[in-house]
């Protein structure tokens, strides 16, 4: 039997790829196909849930499929090249590295050998997949021979997700780690904004790790201090699912000010929670967004703040955004996902032994 397996430099709880490799897995599964999960670096907590690397060559025959996961530089992807099967990509974008030169010598490193590890597979594999057009763009640049779209699998429920309500005092949340292309220090800026402006008990939440971005961590600091707005502004660093949830619930408006996404989760998270979206319109964004959301092509923190305070004081379009963010998250649903995979076995010809109900089958 055919088996379709899948590796990845690192596996941990509370990452997305992570979580969208071990869906894709159930998805296989479920189709008929033997499926497992090989990585680098196995979490503790995750130990049961996927095979060393070391493994992984004893465990592929020439007619299968593995599909690597490339989202930074790893000893994995050479690794990859070498096997005698089907090989596939799964693109999840790279942070151009000129973001973190300033914050972290060592993850430069890897996302200029993660860009080098692309450069050196796109051409040698049969398929790449991005998780937006956006990724397979640069997929295609870099000289894959064949390219397709399939947005990365989303489990929201982990967050027990339900309608937010907390309009005064306007709370602003952005959920990613505290990095320099996610721009957190404009939404500092756009909160002194809104505070000097119409909502002047307005607070800003920025849920996300700083392990490899400490110095950063610390401007975003020194900077709400030197706006006087430190007592308004919350990191709280990395949470738990059920902490993360209460984030959601708890807030007004999902702000993104990002400069660099390949495709942008945390968009999905803040519709699951029907809270209202304003963002840049940079990378992958526009495309995840669709009308789902304000975007904005300027920087400017005083259009951020009106936009925002138009958002929190319109009642009519503030219902118009948070409807359009639940239509717009049919588009990532479970249904989708089944057909985008269907599409995919389709093109690598391949028939599941035994199709369970609903499930990726022909």
């Amino acid at each position: 039997m055919t088996a379709i397996h899948q590796l990845l430099p690192v596996l941990s709880p509370g990452d997305a790829i992570g979580q969208a490799v071990r869906r894709m897995r159930a998805a296989f599964q479920e189709a008929g196909f033997r499926s497992e999960i090989f990585a680098e670096e196995i979490d503790q907590r995750l130990q049961g849930e996927a095979r060393p690397l070391a493994e992984l060559e004893t465990r592929v025959a020439a007619g299968d499929v593995v599909i690597y996961h490339l989202s930074i530089g790893a000893a994995s992807a050479r690794r990859f090249a070498g096997l005698g099967c089907r090989r596939l990509i799964v693109y999840h974008n790279i942070t151009p590295p000129e973001y973190y030169r300033p914050a972290s010598p060592r993850v430069t490193y890897w996302l200029e050998q993660g860009r080098r590890d692309l450069a050196r597979l796109a051409p040698t594999i049969e398929l790449g997949i991005g998780d937006s057009a956006y990724n397979a763009e640069e997929l295609r640049a870099a000289g894959c021979p064949a390219t397709m779209v399939i947005p990365p699998p989303v489990d929201l429920q982990r967050l027990s997700p339900r309608p937010a309500r907390a309009l005064h005092p306007a709370r602003l949340i952005f959920v990613s780690r505290l990095a320099p292309n996610k721009r957190q220090e404009e939404l500092i800026r756009v909160l002194a904004a809104l505070r000097a402006g119409g909502q002047p008990e307005a607070t800003l939440v920025l849920p996300g790790g700083w392990d490899d971005t400490e110095t950063y961590a610390a401007g975003l600091r020194r900077l709400a201090r030197d706006l006087e707005v430190a007592g308004a502004v919350e990191l709280p660093g990395r949470l738990s699912d059920r902490e993360l949830g209460d984030l959601y619930a708890g807030a007004s408006v999902a702000v993104c000010a990002s400069e660099h996404e390949g495709f942008g989760m945390h968009l999905l998270e803040a519709w699951a929670f029907d809270l209202p979206l304003v963002a840049r319109a940079a990378a992958a964004v526009p495309e995840t967004v669709g009308d789902a959301g304000i975007l904005l092509r300027t920087g400017d923190p005083l259009v951020w703040a009106a936009v925002v305070d138009r958002v929190i004081r319109d009642a009519e379009l503030r219902r118009a955004l948070v409807e359009r963010g639940r239509r717009r998250l049919r588009d990532f649903s479970d249904v989708v996902l089944r057909e985008r995979l269907s599409e995919l076995l389709e093109r690598l010809r391949l028939a599941p032994a035994a199709a369970g109900p609903g499930v990726p089958g022909r």
